[in-house]
């Protein structure tokens, strides 16, 4: 850890300790501006306990103003947070991208209640989101050491707050059940930190909102391959797990629906094929 984050880290433990509140004459917004700047640290504890979890708190307890949020949403969607390094291959830079996700999700989470970001806005980070969801090949969850990673879950929490969003259409909704089946399906890493549930729910609540047809649902779920004949055999095993671990979430997450039946039987149908 450099000098400035273990002086970060002994100033958020304080604040912590305080109940999250600052002491007169210091700055939330300021503060969270810092936080942001270290929200890569590969420190597990200043960037996941204190950075994200202080920044959880004061969103949620509207620390920050409608403005400040805005400014806050800008810099964790831009290159240096979101898309930093993402085609490189330096490992650690994955940290930051994978928790500046994360404040994306608790700013729209924030819009849900406040209603203070344009659907302009809301479009933009779509985009974004669908753009780093697509193109982030470093889906570790836990990284011994260093912590939890977990790109692909975290991704999946802010789309899961997006697609609650009413402003988005049908066709917007099926961009992101598509980018969800995108990330499913890969073969170069199988999933084992429960990232399944975490997409399974941005799929639920796709299908809360009623604007997909049954046939559009059926669909989308028949557009699941399990093998790509330029995958070696491994790859296309890794692949098979992957979509039926997925697969499998989403029928118990919907099995006591009465409205899902079927989708219930439709998933069967698939698992039984695979």
């Amino acid at each position: 850890m450099t000098h400035e984050e273990n002086m970060l880290k002994e100033k958020l433990k304080r604040i912590k300790n305080n109940n999250y509140l600052l002491e007169e004459g210091e700055n939330y917004f300021t503060l969270g501006l810092e936080m942001l700047e270290n929200i890569g640290s590969l420190d597990s504890e200043l960037r996941d306990e204190l950075i994200y979890g202080i920044l959880f708190n004061w969103i949620s307890k509207s620390r920050f103003t409608s403005e400040e949020l805005k400014v806050l949403l800008n810099i964790s969607l831009d290159g240096s947070h979101l898309f930093y390094k993402l085609y490189d291959k330096e490992e650690d830079a994955v940290f930051k991208r994978a928790f500046s996700v994360l404040v994306v999700a608790l700013i729209i989470n924030e819009h849900r209640k406040e209603d203070f970001l344009s659907e302009e806005v809301l479009y933009e980070v779509k985009d974004k989101l669908i753009e780093y969801m697509l193109n982030e090949r470093d889906v570790r969850g836990y990284v011994e050491v260093k912590g939890w990673a977990h790109s692909a879950a975290h991704t999946a929490d802010a789309l899961d707050e997006l697609v609650q969003c009413i402003c988005f259409n049908k066709t917007d909704l099926i961009d992101i059940l598509d980018s969800i089946k995108a990330k499913v399906s890969i073969e170069y890493y199988v999933y084992i930190d429960e990232e399944s549930e975490r997409m399974v729910t941005v799929v639920e609540n796709v299908f809360n909102r009623k604007l997909l047809s049954s046939s559009e649902i059926v669909g989308w779920l028949q557009e699941f391959r399990i093998e790509n004949p330029r995958n070696s055999y491994i790859d296309n095993f890794h692949l098979k797990v992957n979509i039926k671990g997925f697969l499998r979430s989403l029928y118990f997450r919907l099995l006591e629906k009465e409205d899902s039946k079927f989708i219930i039987e439709e998933i069967k149908k698939i698992l039984n094929t695979l």
